[in-house]
């Protein structure tokens, strides 16, 4: 594992998220590309920052992960990663630090062939909630981590 240096977003910081999704979208063959990447970098403006709890992943001075959470709502809009982070703890370290900032829990979306995220979310404790469809009309399932408060439902009564 390598260790990230998780922290608050800054406006220096977006271009790189930006860049960190267009990059995801470009390599997946089965996620279409409903916006082009000049409008994706478009919504990461600074304004991003007032309306969300954004996060970056920093290692040796360069973003190679990001996180968003709508706090008003405790929805997990993004997490994502630079392939050269993936499979090293930079996610679990993400993951971690948006349950100490919703402790109270919190809900997203993974695509449906998205199975490694899903995975993933699996094991770091949230469970499939739901299945729905995205605005672009993909399908996804409804993951929700119930909190720090929550009791453990695997445990025997």
């Amino acid at each position: 594992m390598t260790d990230a240096v998780i922290r608050a977003a800054r406006p220096a910081d977006l271009p790189a998220c930006a860049a960190i999704i267009n990059a995801y979208i470009d390599a997946t063959d089965w996620l279409p590309r409903a916006r082009p990447a000049e409008e994706i970098a478009a919504m990461f403006s600074p304004d991003l920052l007032e309306r969300r709890r954004v996060l970056v992943a920093e290692q040796g001075g360069t973003v190679v992960g990001y996180a968003s959470l709508d706090p008003a709502t405790a929805f997990l809009a993004s997490l994502y990663l630079a392939p050269a982070a993936q499979g090293r703890g930079v996610g679990r370290q993400m993951l971690d630090r948006i349950k100490a900032e919703a402790p109270g829990g919190f809900v997203l979306n993974v695509w449906q062939p998205n199975t490694a995220a899903r995975r993933f979310y699996e094991r770091e404790g949230l469970a499939v909630a739901g299945e729905s469809v995205d605005a672009d009309g993909l399908p996804v399932w409804e993951m929700a981590w119930p909190g720090m408060s929550a009791p453990d439902l695997g445990a025997p009564a």
